[in-house]
């Protein structure tokens, strides 16, 4: 496998996406008649700041629904007749703008980061400079 000087944390972040539901971990919320946990399962395990988002994106969405994330799967409490044409619809808009959020947040996180960097730099610069023009005899 080639090495690259290329830094990883300039790459594009993968975006995630729902890629289906998961029959053997959906099952009726404890009791409950009608109401299931449906899981989707996520095209990737999502990390803390874009769980975050989702929340956020959820909830602006459809505020009166529960749902969250766990691990590499996205749950929904509901009747399963809503899932397909109630919730996916909403659940696949607020992945979309989890995603772009997320996106232009981890663009600010390099650009802090690459700013702290040549603060940093810039520090240890004068520093360098201020040490070169002493003289101890």
């Amino acid at each position: 496998m080639a090495e690259t000087d290329e830094d990883p944390r300039t790459q594009p972040t993968p975006e995630i996406r729902i890629v289906g539901l998961n029959t053997d971990k959906t099952r009726k919320t404890l009791g409950s008649f009608t109401v299931y946990q449906v899981y989707f399962e996520l095209s990737g395990d999502p990390p803390r700041e874009w769980r975050d988002i989702f929340e956020r994106e959820w909830k602006n969405l459809n505020p009166t629904q529960e749902a969250g994330i766990d691990g590499r799967f996205l749950v929904v409490h509901s009747p399963l007749k809503d899932i397909g044409m109630k919730h996916l619809p909403v659940l696949k808009k607020a992945v979309d703008a989890t995603n772009v959020a997320y996106t232009q947040y981890a663009r600010e996180q390099v650009m802090e980061e690459e700013r702290r960097a040549e603060v940093w730099k810039e520090e240890r610069d004068a520093v360098e400079d201020i040490a070169k023009s002493l003289r101890f005899e």
